[in-house]
């Protein structure tokens, strides 16, 4: 078991790092203004800028949708993606030495205590502690089940996966009315919105297996911060 803990903690720590999670937020932070900025088209996105601006936008959202049907539907065992670490967690044996983990308190050393009542009292400290926290993790796998549900389900999820599969990662070809055709993304019923609601919901899942895989959190309001900036001293200087 505790390889299989250890396997999950390392995929977890990978999910997030600098080559998964964290490279589609920076790339979606110069994604974003494209799409929702109004000053950023009409600044770079006229004249003799408009082509190489329709050129990195689209490049972009072919970039994001593949790192989004990557980490979350991968199912190879070998990869870290939420798809995985979601399964990894119906196993009752795995959940519960996770639960387990979750929920130990250290409490100060109770060896150097002689007064009896010092040293109930922290014991009583640390089963109740012990037990908040296992409430805790309980409603932290309630939220993952729901948002992964949610996530899975939903028809642009769908629209990415088939975005990597044949326009981004490979380029198919299809026969339509008699006719070599390459996929149309139009055809997929993707909006702009669906990439923003599929990262938002990505990053609640990332955040509550880190915490409870791993038992640590993310600077996240560092990071929208520094994105933000990074967006912001790139289109509009």
């Amino acid at each position: 078991m505790p390889t299989q803990v250890a396997k999950l903690e390392a995929h977890a720590g990978h999910l997030l790092d600098v080559d998964a999670f964290i490279r589609l937020r920076e790339r979606y932070a110069l994604l974003d203004p494209m799409l929702f900025n109004v000053d950023v088209p009409k600044a770079r996105g006229s004249g003799h800028q408009k082509r190489g601006f329709l050129t990195l936008r689209h490049s972009l959202f072919l970039s994001c949708a593949q790192d989004i049907a990557n980490l979350t539907n991968d199912s190879d065992r070998r990869t870290p993606s939420i798809h995985n670490l979601v399964a990894a967690l119906e196993d009752a044996s795995v959940l519960k030495a996770l639960r387990e983990n979750f929920s130990q308190w250290h409490i100060p050393s109770i060896e150097q205590e002689t007064d009896p009542e010092i040293v109930e009292a922290l014991r009583k400290m640390e089963l109740r502690e012990k037990k908040d926290r296992g409430k805790q993790f309980d409603e932290i796998i309630r939220t993952i089940e729901a948002d992964w549900e949610n996530l899975s389900n939903a028809p642009y999820l769908a629209g990415f996966v088939t975005i990597r599969d044949k326009v981004s990662a490979h380029t198919e070809v299809q026969l339509i009315a008699d006719k070599y055709q390459l996929v149309d993304i139009a055809a997929l019923g993707i909006k702009w919105s669906d990439m923003k609601k599929a990262i938002d919901t990505m990053q609640r899942l990332v955040e509550n297996l880190g915490l409870v895989i791993r038992n640590s959190g993310f600077a996240w309001d560092m990071l929208d911060n520094q994105l933000s900036k990074a967006s912001i001293a790139f289109w509009l200087p």
